[in-house]
């Protein structure tokens, strides 16, 4: 039904943000919700994000867990940093494909939270890890279409919870209600770029000819086995209709 991308800074109120959606999804009585993030999907934040090789194999899995479970009968929340655009391009062809909504919520302020996590001895980023992903986030744009709609809330300004302006909107697009003005309030429709092409097995032909040849070995069988009589109708196996002739047909196997 629908891909809510969680997006922000390491330690903005994202996960808060989700759990609160998730809240008003279900008292709005919306389809069932499933939430994808690091920690159902056993990794760790810091040895996830130490490296460039770790984090490409984080988007990976979580591009899979999202791509496994987009139906249109489900609501998907994927809670992670979600920084980079072209990452988020990735997720809206997703949608897309499986021809669902997609939303984006923005979260903002963290390296006070970050810090204070580290204090109580929470779930937190190493301050090299923490610098590294502030500086590399690229911060979405309602006017790009894999950013659209846009639903931002700010913590500092105001609490994350049920009642919150941007969770409100969100669930109001989300359950069907729409926001008025944005450019993807509808329902994305795949296209052939997106729809996954069948290819024929590589020995496809080989397997042609070889039941061309198998049937053509019954009919000369049925012939001979007919003394010169006009064969009517010749039986090629189980489930396989027969095959009727209105004719006389001479048949040659080379």
């Amino acid at each position: 039904m629908a891909l809510v991308v969680m997006c922000g800074q390491p330690c903005s109120g994202k996960s808060s943000a989700a759990a609160a959606l998730i809240k008003a999804l279900v008292k709005a009585n919306a389809k069932p919700v499933s939430l994808i993030d690091e920690p159902s999907l056993n990794l760790n934040r810091n040895e996830s994000f130490k490296d460039m090789p770790s984090e490409k194999n984080l988007r990976g899995v979580l591009r899979s867990a999202v791509d496994r479970k987009s139906s249109k009968d489900r609501i998907v929340i994927i809670d992670s940093l979600n920084h980079i655009k072209g990452y988020r391009y990735e997720l809206w062809c997703l949608a897309r494909a499986a021809g669902i909504l997609y939303c984006v919520v923005s979260e903002e302020d963290c390296r006070a939270w970050n810090q204070l996590r580290q204090k109580e001895g929470a779930p937190s980023y190493e301050d090299r890890i923490f610098d590294d992903l502030v500086r590399r986030f690229e911060r979405p744009d309602g006017k790009n279409r894999w950013d659209s709609p846009l639903f931002e809330h700010k913590p500092a300004l105001e609490k994350i919870e049920e009642t919150s302006e941007a969770i409100v909107k969100a669930t109001a697009f989300l359950t069907g209600s729409g926001v008025p003005g944005s450019r993807n309030s509808g329902v994305l429709q795949p296209t052939v770029a997106t729809q996954t092409t069948r290819h024929a097995d590589t020995n496809s032909l080989y397997e042609l000819d070889r039941a061309t040849q198998e049937v053509m070995k019954i009919l000369v069988e049925a012939q001979t086995q007919g003394s010169g009589a006009v064969v009517r109708k010749v039986t090629i196996g189980d489930g396989i209709p027969d095959i009727s002739f209105s004719q006389f047909v001479e048949l040659v196997l080379i």
